[in-house]
């Protein structure tokens, strides 16, 4: 089973992005408060222990972390939206979904190594 790495800092979400030109990342950026978000959490936590080897999983707290959320959208020139769910690859977005898009369903077919 893959451990997710939590992200807190603008430096951890930079790290991640380089991690990415090795590795496919999952990000899921998370409102803790949030219904909807409520709601994904739990497409993602039935997701997660059978993601696929070698992908690198992880959740940011939008709430907790604003800079390091609001950072990798920037970067990637997409918006920012929560609950969000990116794939990364090669320091780019491969796919996102966002709100109720966020699905098992989803993570199956999009987050793959």
């Amino acid at each position: 089973m893959n451990q997710v790495q939590r992200i807190e800092t603008e430096d951890e979400m930079r790290e991640l992005l380089d991690r990415s030109g090795d590795v496919t990342v999952v990000l899921f950026k998370d409102s803790p408060t949030c219904g909807i978000s409520m709601v994904a959490r739990e497409h993602w936590d039935s997701w997660t222990p059978n993601a696929p080897e070698g992908v690198t999983l992880a959740i940011c707290d939008v709430l907790a972390a604003k800079a390091a959320a609001r950072a990798i959208t920037q970067w990637l020139g997409i918006p920012h939206q929560s609950p969000q769910l990116l794939v990364l690859r090669d320091g780019r977005c491969r796919a996102h979904a966002s709100h109720y898009g966020i699905t098992k369903e989803w993570l199956e077919k999009n987050a793959v190594a």
